[in-house]
């Protein structure tokens, strides 16, 4: 039991290891790689329209509060990204305030 859960922990150590690391030395002696300047440009914008459809994946629209617990967070996470560009205080203040509008709907 005990040898599994150290086999384990070292097979999650080494996978997350090695796709930390491989990246760096695949791409070291490369100056400019227009792949990876197409990845480092629209990678932020690709995660947060994940994250958008994951959040939104299992809202039942049908049935009372109608998703607007989601919808006004969301706009509200917007709101302040768009007047502060800090992501910092988007989610602390948008987990505040999704917090207080599960109470309130």
């Amino acid at each position: 039991m005990f040898s599994a859960t150290l086999l384990l922990i070292f097979a999650a150590f080494l996978g997350t290891y090695l796709t930390r690391v491989l990246a760096y030395l695949i791409f070291k002696n490369q100056n400019s790689n227009h792949r990876l300047d197409f990845i480092q440009k629209n990678m932020p914008l690709i995660i947060i329209i994940v994250l958008f459809f994951y959040t939104f994946y299992e809202v039942d629209f049908t049935q009372s509060p109608y998703g607007m617990n989601m919808i006004l967070a969301c706009i509200f996470v917007f709101l302040l990204h768009f007047k502060f560009k800090n992501a910092l205080i988007s989610i602390v203040l948008g987990t505040i305030f999704y917090i207080f509008i599960l109470r309130i709907l």
